[in-house]
């Protein structure tokens, strides 16, 4: 895999390949380690292929097991912290792994072997010096990792991609992200975007430069690390930006080394741009596209002057190569140039399907019938200009949260757990360009005598024990009952009227 030979060769040199507050780990360094790993893996688990699990959020030595993973042929699958511990359990029992490496010690349940970092560290020193054969990598249509997303039952949704998957995404994305410099390593492992560094960065022998959940949350000590940094490209969703751009001291002088910023994972607005245009005005702002089923993006444009004052929202792109766009209505033909429809993707980075759900993946996948490659219904609005893409939203009730994509009727299922809620209905809240925040309107099965504000609070506490912080709805508001529409479902376009 190509991505294990570029550590192979950057492993000859002296380049570091991950800084990690004030620890550091050189190309070497990683490559011993993985193939220690690695070796760990073959040795105690024999002909077994199934993924390993890793559990943590940007600890240095998640790195090697990644990479060990896919050096021992078998794929991964990278969980974060601020994932529900019954969530974490819900993707053990689905997956089985006979290995899980577990950074926090969060008491998972499995017939597996659970390795906590100092454990870790413990079972691969006696492996260390070894190399793994070239011959046990993984490839082709072998999953390298698997990610889980939002379900619409209330439970993750895993979305495998190959080793030919990446090695697509890797050609195609090669011409917009190109360098040997300094690269941001902040988007979590387990969020699709973060593959942009780890794969594509990594296999030019960037360095990663990590920022963690904890600097996200003191700015102070996020601009301290930023202007040490010495980054080159920044990739992240529009949403770490616009944290970011709140402070004045976010500019060239802070990083005078950007060359490029490269977004995916949510809408771009022309405000941000028109930021970072100021900002930073030596540096290129390249918008992308794509869904986690089709290995991270498939477009790619830079946003120009004309294209940040176009009257039209900003584009999401050009297909990458390779990649063969269709918009089509309803009944799946295929929309005049300009009409709106859905954007169906076909291209050697669509993924294989859902993992162990052949009845989700036939409704989606595809196989095209001129090309015999994959195809993927995005579910999304687009239409076409130009030969420019532009993306209107979601078909149904899947949406973009802060760069990460949840299902409303996840979070619907995932709130009727609370205790004292009897129904929820979920409603986005936007400006117009992107999904602000999550809305909630929640039936009592009896009246708790609390103040709106202490209900809310009290809510918000008990559905982090079973949805990710940005799943849990910003405003949370009780009914004494839900307004129907013709159909005798719930009427959102109601309950939307009574947000102030």
């Amino acid at each position: 895999m190509f991505v294990l030979e570029s550590i192979k060769k950057y492993a000859m040199s002296d380049r570091i390949a991950l800084v990690n507050r004030e620890e550091t780990l050189s190309f070497a360094e990683l490559d011993a380690r993985s193939d220690a790993f690695a070796m760990y893996l073959l040795e105690s688990l024999g002909e077994d292929r199934t993924e390993i699990v890793i559990y943590g959020h940007k600890e240095t030595d998640i790195l090697p097991c990644m990479y060990g993973a896919l050096k021992a042929g078998r794929g991964y699958v990278p969980i974060d912290i601020t994932v529900p511990v019954d969530r974490v359990q819900q993707i053990v029992d689905d997956v089985q792994p006979k290995v899980i490496v577990d950074f926090y010690g969060i008491g998972l349940r499995s017939d597996g072997v659970i390795l906590s970092a100092e454990t870790l560290r413990d079972r691969i020193s006696c492996f260390l010096g070894c190399e793994v054969p070239k011959e046990n990598w993984i490839k082709g249509e072998t999953p390298a990792y698997i990610l889980f997303t939002s379900g619409s039952t209330g439970k993750p949704k895993g979305v495998p991609i190959t080793a030919a998957n990446i090695e697509n995404l890797y050609s195609g994305l090669l011409p917009w992200m190109t360098g040997e410099g300094v690269i941001l390593n902040q988007i979590s492992y387990s969020f699709d975007v973060s593959v942009c560094s780890v794969y594509v960065g990594m296999a030019q022998g960037m360095t990663l430069y990590t920022i963690d959940k904890q600097m996200i949350e003191n700015l102070g000590e996020l601009f301290e690390y930023l202007e040490r940094s010495g980054l080159e490209t920044w990739v992240s969703t529009p949403s770490f930006a616009e944290i970011c751009v709140q402070s004045a001291k976010f500019n060239s002088g802070l990083m005078p080394k950007l060359k490029r910023f490269l977004f995916c994972g949510e809408v771009l607005t022309h405000k941000l741009c028109d930021q970072l245009a100021e900002r930073f005005p030596e540096a290129k702002v390249i918008n992308t596209y794509g869904p986690t089923e089709a290995t991270v993006l498939v477009t790619a444009v830079e946003i120009t002057e004309k294209l940040r004052h176009d009257e039209l929202q900003i584009p999401i792109g050009y297909p990458l190569d390779e990649v063969t766009f269709r918009i089509v209505d309803g009944e799946g033909r295929d929309v005049s140039p300009g009409e709106q429809g859905e954007l169906l993707i076909i291209s050697k980075n669509v993924g294989p399907g859902y993992y162990k759900r052949p009845d989700l993946t036939e409704k989606v996948f595809f196989k095209d019938r001129e090309t015999g490659k994959r195809g993927y219904h995005t579910g999304d609005s687009c239409f076409e200009k130009d030969g420019l893409y532009y993306y209107c939203g979601r078909m149904d009730n899947q949406i973009k949260v802060n760069g990460f994509r949840v299902e409303v009727e996840d979070i619907e299922n995932n709130l009727v757990k609370v205790d004292n809620i009897a129904r929820a209905a979920v409603v986005p809240v936007s400006d117009g360009e992107k999904v602000q925040y999550l809305a909630a309107f929640v039936l009592l099965e009896k009246a708790d005598g609390l103040s709106s504000l202490k209900r809310s609070m009290l809510i918000k506490e008990r559905a982090a024990e079973f949805l990710p912080s940005y799943m849990i709805p910003r405003r949370i508001t009780a009914v004494e009952a839900f307004p129907l529409n013709t159909n005798g479902k719930v009427d959102k376009k109601e309950l939307a009227k009574l947000i102030k």
